[in-house]
């Protein structure tokens, strides 16, 4: 399913979990590219663009890899063990099962 079709609420969440890979403290710099495929600065990045970003842009000069860091940035903050998920708490405003909910949503 394309970010057009989250709702509102469901993009903030998408915002708040890339805010949180990006600048919060539940991967270490030195496996960051090992867990996300990119450096965090690409993920920075991203976040900075979100929701302006097109995550099936996979053309020449096109961004593919917002695909690769919203799906990673879902599957590392529900399900890598970094034990902080009352810091999670912090940066997202939704529940665990809710991020969960919108990342199957998103997935389709």
């Amino acid at each position: 399913m394309p970010l057009s079709d989250l709702t509102e609420a469901e993009l903030k969440i998408v915002q708040q979990c890339l805010d949180a890979a990006a600048d919060g403290k539940f991967f270490e710099d030195w496996e960051f590219h090992t867990l996300f495929g990119v450096d965090r600065e690409v993920v920075r990045q991203v976040a900075k663009q979100f929701p302006l970003v097109d995550e099936f842009d996979e053309s020449e000069g096109g961004n593919d890899d917002s695909w690769l860091v919203i799906n990673n940035t879902f599957a590392n903050l529900i399900g890598y063990p970094h034990r902080k998920d009352a810091e999670l708490a912090h940066w997202v405003s939704a529940s665990k099962g809710q991020v969960e909910e919108v990342f199957r949503k998103w997935r389709g």
